[in-house]
């Protein structure tokens, strides 16, 4: 039987041990089928314990816990070639202005989410390598100025018709600026703005709208109303979940359906495969029964023993 926490421990303790990783290698790593290991991982992502990589091997992102993001860096390689020419260069300039960029740079920036980072500066879109300090960033884009120099007053011109004489020779005089601190003026400071940052939009729901949750934590969700907890896993997929239960009453076996009903096939299997564990068994499905499975059921109930009559 799975124990899901236990098995929750063993893939963070593997993504701190080892950063970032495919889907695959966690899998081995835990002893699980793929698609065991990335219905645990699921629920994992849906606490925001672990989350992805815009970056891809192959088809697969890369797993990895938050504050791992700069070890991102070691899989490189994985981009294509503009993208990581893209990379390259926004790693040694810090700040790259979109504009001026050729057309497959600016795409390729688009498309490397997990390094670079746009935002709106004088109107303008500048992206940021993402794992650059801000206060660098910021001393990049707005430079300080240089205290005051010393200025040289150059001396008067004088008529070519004065007479020598008259002329008053002076050293031309040395104006020293002392820098001081000029009174702030009220300027507003200019926006660094976020041009891609998230905000809260209400959106109304289409009536059919697919949920982003997994079945097996809607199950979950919905035992906890009952008072019941899964003690271990031994089938789960985007379909079906089965289970092992317990509740203050009892032990049992679950059987959980994602649509609105099951057959008489459907339901001897539960009952077969509920019997090989001496367990009883418990059925969700997401509609009502039919007249007919519910008076199936009855007759079942009710049955006291059947004879052969020789």
């Amino acid at each position: 039987m799975i124990n899901v926490e236990d098995v929750k421990e063993k893939i963070i303790k593997f993504l701190e041990t080892n950063g970032p990783s495919l889907p695959v290698r966690i899998a081995k790593s835990i002893d699980m089928t793929p698609m065991f290991a990335s219905a645990i991982i699921s629920e994992l992502l849906s606490t925001k314990r672990v989350i992805t990589s815009n970056i891809r091997i192959g088809a697969s992102p890369l797993y990895l816990l938050p504050g791992q993001e700069q070890k991102l860096e070691e899989h490189t390689d994985n981009l294509k070639s503009v993208e990581k020419e893209a990379f390259l260069k926004l790693q040694k300039e810090k700040v790259l202005t979109d504009e001026i960029q050729s057309p497959a740079i600016r795409v390729a920036l688009r498309n490397i989410k997990d390094f670079a980072a746009p935002f709106k500066f004088d109107e303008k879109i500048i992206w940021r390598y993402i794992f650059t300090p801000k206060e660098e960033i910021e001393a990049i884009l707005s430079p300080k100025k240089e205290p005051g120099k010393l200025i040289k007053k150059e001396p008067v011109k004088v008529g070519i018709t004065q007479k020598k004489e008259e002329i008053v020779k002076k050293r031309p005089e040395i104006l020293r600026i002392t820098p001081t601190k000029p009174e702030p003026k009220k300027e507003e400071p200019k926006k660094v703005e976020n041009i891609f940052e998230e905000k809260q939009i209400p959106v109304k729901k289409p009536a059919e709208q697919i949920s982003t949750k997994t079945f097996l934590k809607e199950v979950e969700e919905f035992l906890e109303t009952q008072n019941t907890k899964i003690i271990s896993i031994e089938e789960v997929n985007k379909k079906n979940v089965i289970a092992r239960i317990e509740s203050p009453s009892q032990s049992a076996m679950l059987f959980a359906f994602k649509k609105k009903r099951i057959n008489e096939l459907e339901l001897m299997k539960c009952y077969k495969k509920a019997k090989e564990s001496n367990l009883p068994y418990h059925i969700i499905i997401q509609g009502d029964l039919t007249r007919k499975m519910n008076e199936t059921i009855d007759a079942y109930k009710k049955l006291a023993k059947v004879d052969k009559l020789d």
